[in-house]
């Protein structure tokens, strides 16, 4: 940020001497000689009082040097920052996030996370699902939580792990007996322990069950015709996952059954009033997505937090993580 004469000013400035500076700097006395002239001649004024044993600064020359130092500062300033960001040891990272499950899951990773990188400040921000996508296109945001049911544009998504879609019925409703040789406990659910004849691939079973209520414009609702699209929509209708605590506990009361999710369970207490029903082949991704041109130096703590991530998620069994 300063030219070779700048340069050698301020260190004949600090060093109080032309040959102790020469040295410092590596070249020959009459040669500085010659760099200090050159540039009082170019600024117009001296630099240096000669007749004083050591130079002091002219009052045009106090001035300069005043310059040359904050120049310094903010180089030096600039690059602690820098270096500070490069080596995870300052920052922020912005979150977002809409589902429940990822209430229980980033706690986990921000405590694993700050333990090794106490430096980097972390924002949670809640929005709609809907809305998540366009805070990373808008960078209100740095990386979000997100299902996804497919890669958006523009976005790079790391899948941390897959959820089962599950029906969940409180025992005391009625359930068809061509339903309960399918019937799983909370432990067989959490622990993944379950053969996979005891998947239910004939959603027609649930026919006869009553769902939450939920309205129709609602994530669960649209994913839930597509799952009972052959059955007549207005008696398989669900809640809005979004309240995920809220759900379980109507379904628990027995106002209905849940379609939710093996993750969503697994942050659930067992009350041991409940049956579960794996739907076959249905699994839905739990991504962290983050932009394709975010910055070097966000994108460094960015790829730090989402290694932590999985580090603990993408396990054999990550449920045991959420439990």
């Amino acid at each position: 940020m300063l030219d070779n004469l700048s340069k050698y000013v301020y260190e004949v400035y600090r060093s109080k001497s032309v040959s102790v500076a020469a040295k410092k700097l590596f070249i020959s006395q009459p040669a500085l000689s010659a760099s200090i002239k050159k540039a009082e001649k170019e600024l117009g004024f001296p630099i240096f009082n000669r007749e004083t044993i050591p130079f002091t600064l002219t009052p045009e020359g106090k001035i300069y040097i005043d310059a040359i130092e904050k120049i310094l500062a903010v180089k030096n300033s600039a690059m602690d920052k820098i270096h500070s960001i490069s080596t995870l040891n300052g920052g922020t990272l912005r979150i977002g996030t809409s589902t429940n499950l990822s209430y229980y899951v980033i706690p986990k990773i921000c405590e694993s996370f700050l333990k090794k990188h106490p430096g980097i400040n972390i924002d949670i921000l809640l929005n709609t699902t809907s809305d998540l996508k366009e805070t990373l296109e808008k960078k209100a945001s740095d990386l979000i939580f997100i299902p996804l049911e497919k890669k958006p544009k523009n976005i790079i998504s790391e899948t941390l792990f897959e959820q089962r879609m599950v029906v969940a019925i409180q025992k005391s409703q009625s359930i068809p007996e061509t339903l309960l040789p399918y019937a799983l406990t909370y432990n067989e659910i959490i622990q993944r322990s379950y053969p996979s004849e005891k998947e239910v691939s004939d959603t027609s079973l649930f026919d006869n069950i009553e769902f939450l209520y939920c309205h129709p414009s609602s994530n669960i609702y649209k994913k839930r015709k597509m799952l009972f699209a052959s059955i007549d929509i207005d008696t398989h209708i669900t809640s809005n996952r979004g309240q995920q605590i809220l759900n379980y506990n109507l379904m628990q009361a027995g106002f209905g059954a849940l379609l939710t999710t093996d993750a969503d369970i697994a942050t659930i207490t067992d009350t041991q009033r409940c049956m579960y029903f794996v739907l076959k082949g249905e699994t839905q991704k739990f991504s962290i997505a983050f932009s394709e041109d975010t910055d070097p130096h966000t994108l460094n703590i960015v790829s730090e937090f989402i290694k932590t991530a999985k580090e603990l998620y993408c396990s054999e069994n990550p449920l045991l993580q959420l439990n």
